[in-house]
């Protein structure tokens, strides 16, 4: 544990939820693959079939609807229901047929695997403090363990622009009414989760469990942490 600015009371405390209450890359990886092979199975004749044209309907998207970049679940959509039509597809029926893959991409994306320690540091702050998740992803987060601990969770895209923007640590303040500095905010993520949390006047704690080197920090947290356990050591 390391500090680099004094704590100020907390009344909420936020989390990230991707690398920082699970490891979020079998996850995605195998969510990934599932969809790729439903398309496969679906649409045998398609060029769909590999991560490549994906990315380059992705890159393309993102040039003419650049306001996609802040919602995962509309771009992810807009890159389906456009490959679809890509392949002869009405709009109508490229639309409704990228709506059940997204269901079913969502489905596989909840089927996490929360560590025992995640429950517990969860377990005990929410005995003391008001939880909220603040995520540029799109976990289904009522269908996974970690729905009980949280009554307020904001996504990019339907909350606002992804962090680091102020938009959803902004909101929070406002819907749990507590002062932005009240707000404690934890994430692995240098840029996304302690840049964006110190720039809109939130309290930020980073998760440094890979072992990343300060000087990779573009502003100082108030303090770092090598395991998420360390939650109940400070608070």
């Amino acid at each position: 544990m390391r500090f680099y600015k004094r704590l100020m009371p907390v009344k909420v405390i936020s989390f990230d939820l991707d690398d920082t209450l699970y490891d979020n890359v079998p996850v995605i990886t195998a969510a990934e693959a599932w969809l790729l092979q439903t398309l496969k199975n679906h649409r045998p004749e398609s060029t769909l079939l590999s991560k490549e044209s994906l990315a380059t309907i992705k890159r393309q998207l993102l040039v003419s609807e650049p306001e996609l970049a802040h919602d995962v679940s509309a771009l992810r959509l807009r890159i389906l229901t456009h490959g679809l039509q890509q392949q002869g597809l009405s709009e109508r029926a490229a639309g409704e047929l990228a709506e059940e893959f997204y269901q079913g991409f969502l489905t596989e994306r909840g089927k996490i695997t929360v560590p025992d320690m995640s429950h517990q540091v969860l377990t005990e702050l929410a005995q003391r403090y008001p939880l909220a998740v603040i995520t540029n992803g799109n976990l289904p987060i009522a269908h996974t363990p970690l729905a009980p601990y949280f009554k307020t969770v904001l996504r990019a895209g339907i909350d606002g622009r992804m962090k680091p923007a102020a938009d959803m640590f902004n909101t929070l303040a406002e819907q749990m009414g507590v002062q932005i500095n009240e707000i404690l905010h934890i994430g692995d993520h240098i840029n996304t989760d302690v840049l964006g949390a110190v720039h809109a006047g939130c309290q930020a704690i980073w998760l440094n469990d890979q072992g990343r080197h300060t000087g990779d920090l573009q502003c100082l947290p108030h303090v770092e942490l090598e395991r998420l356990e360390q939650m109940l050591e400070l608070l």
